[in-house]
């Protein structure tokens, strides 16, 4: 199964990046396994394996780096997910990549906040489709894998017209393919090689 830490790593070496921003460490086990020559993680936990300890605002409002590749999976509550992807765009490099972890959920009780269980995707797709319904300066796709891999990078997007539905999870889960602009794993490596 391609995870989260394959999807990253063929972009930043297919793509020859050298920064990495990873926001939301926890136990390192993503963050550990990415191999990149400028490698900073970002979680507000002092027990985590970051190397920065702050909330992801803090570290956004003071960084003046641009960033390679960006990958979001911090807090996973809409309004918070949304202040990252737009913090994120405004520090990601001319052909850079952002990846958000969690975008599509495999059941109702997985994404509901706050947290009821283990696995939890949070509303991070709520965040997601707020994009795509109202940036076109951007490009995004939602990878099919590791409960849903979202992939944005700068371009050009037709945006997606929910038709006034509501963001429920009854809806997403009739307007996946569409709302997350899903695409299975072999159209990522077609895509992005």
């Amino acid at each position: 199964m391609t995870l989260r830490t394959d999807i990253i790593q063929h972009l930043i070496d297919t793509n020859n990046f050298k920064s990495y921003l990873e926001i939301g460490v926890e136990h390192g086990t993503n963050f550990q396994t990415i191999q990149c020559d400028n490698k900073v993680g970002v979680d507000p936990d002092p027990e985590s394996k970051a190397t920065i300890h702050e909330t992801s605002d803090d570290f956004f409002r003071t960084n003046t780096q641009t960033w390679d590749l960006i990958f979001i999976d911090g807090l996973h509550h809409k309004d918070q997910v949304l202040k990252d992807m737009k913090n994120a765009l405004k520090s990601l490099s001319s052909n850079g990549f952002i990846v958000v972890h969690d975008v599509s959920p495999e059941d109702e009780a997985m994404q509901i906040v706050p947290r009821m269980q283990g696995i939890w995707t949070g509303d991070v797709w709520k965040a997601w489709l707020t994009l795509r319904k109202t940036r076109k300066t951007i490009s995004m796709y939602c990878v099919d894998t590791d409960y849903g891999c979202g992939i944005i990078r700068k371009g050009r997007q037709e945006l997606v017209n929910t038709g006034g539905l509501r963001a429920t999870y009854k809806n997403l889960t009739e307007n996946r393919k569409e709302w997350l602009n899903l695409i299975p794993v072999a159209k990522f490596y077609e895509l992005f090689s």
